[in-house]
């Protein structure tokens, strides 16, 4: 769209199906602030956490796993397509996301719309890209977001953890309250990144 990042990247082809879409540009954009961030001398960079809630909670893992320079990653209620294992299709599940909220994700994974089965990987290793840095998955009591699925993507991811020896720096928490970070949320993401 004119106005928007991806003029950034040159034109777009319309008819590629692996675009950089809504997340991808979010997660980007949360680089560029940490970039930022690095030039005041007053910011200890190192101990950088990046969140979000929701569609900004993916952007987080997604910006987690492919900027390392964020020491701690810690998305909240991240629903379908963010932590929980697709291939349980189940609640916010491949074809809801691609009808709902298709600008988010790149047109290849439309492929797996009602065919979460076929898709060769699961979010689980979105998570373990995070490794071996720390990182706290906030789930929300609510069936839609599917919080089996999150901490059994967190279980799935945990060997990875465990192979560098930090098996203590992945951890999942169920959350109940109102969709949003809350002060309790706050007050565990900084409790979580401030244990050794």
């Amino acid at each position: 769209a004119k106005g928007s990042v991806f003029h950034l990247w040159g034109p777009r082809d319309p008819e590629r199906l692996d675009n950089t879409t809504a997340l991808g540009a979010w997660a980007w954009a949360l680089s560029r602030g940490l970039d930022w961030a690095e030039t005041d001398p007053d910011l200890d960079t190192s101990k950088a956490i990046v969140t979000g809630c929701s569609r900004l909670g993916k952007a987080a893992l997604l910006a987690g796993a492919r900027d390392d320079r964020f020491a701690v990653v810690a998305p909240v209620q991240t629903g379908g397509g963010g932590c929980p294992l697709l291939k349980r299709n189940y609640g916010e599940n491949a074809k809801l996301m691609n009808t709902a909220f298709k600008h988010w994700y790149c047109g290849n994974f439309r492929k797996y719309s009602h065919n979460e089965r076929a898709m060769p990987f699961d979010q689980h290793l979105l998570l373990a890209a995070v490794a071996p840095r720390k990182l706290l998955v906030s789930g929300f009591d609510e069936p839609m977001y599917d919080t089996k699925g999150e901490a059994l993507a967190v279980e799935a991811a945990r060997p990875v953890w465990a192979m560098f020896g930090r098996a203590n720096a992945i951890s999942y928490r169920r959350r109940s309250g109102r969709h949003g970070i809350a002060l309790a949320d706050w007050k565990a993401i900084l409790d979580f990144a401030e244990k050794p």
